[in-house]
């Protein structure tokens, strides 16, 4: 936003409407970006895992708010387990960017959009596919008839 008008030689009328116009710019741009806030915050994204075992959910920030287990869950390894959950919390976490860049279009218009998602995809670029673990031998600490035996 440019400063208005010339604010040491103009006309007072003309330099205080001027400056009325842009503080009122300024209280428009705030009270947007206020509403794009409460927005964003209620923002969950939820996605199930390629096994359906867990699905998850995650807020805008990209934290695990709920996973829901099916009962699939005896069946699975907690290796497998973990890589479940871990496949869907980035599937969730990839839809973050869209979803705040559509909020942020409707708030802000599509400039603001573009820099807040950008924000976002910056931050969630580094979500990445988990590896299986190898298979590790049993050790001393195994416990006995676990759930996850079959």
């Amino acid at each position: 936003m440019t400063v208005p008008g010339d604010l040491v030689g103009g006309d007072p009328a003309e330099v205080e409407r001027g400056l009325d116009q842009w503080v009122a710019g300024f209280e428009r741009r705030a009270e947007s970006y206020q509403r794009l806030q409460q927005r964003v915050e209620g923002v969950r994204i939820s996605a199930t895992s390629p096994n359906g075992v867990v699905t998850v959910t995650v807020d805008a920030e990209g934290s695990l708010v709920d996973a829901k287990f099916t009962d699939q869950l005896v069946r699975t390894t907690p290796d497998e387990l973990s890589r479940q959950l871990l496949l869907a919390v980035n599937q969730a976490k990839a839809q973050i960017t869209p979803r705040v860049r559509e909020i942020a279009g409707d708030t802000l218009g599509e400039h603001g959009a573009e820099r807040i998602a950008g924000y976002y995809a910056q931050k969630f670029a580094a979500t990445t596919e988990p590896q299986p673990r190898p298979n590790r031998p049993p050790d001393d600490d195994s416990v006995e008839d676990s759930v996850f035996d079959d």
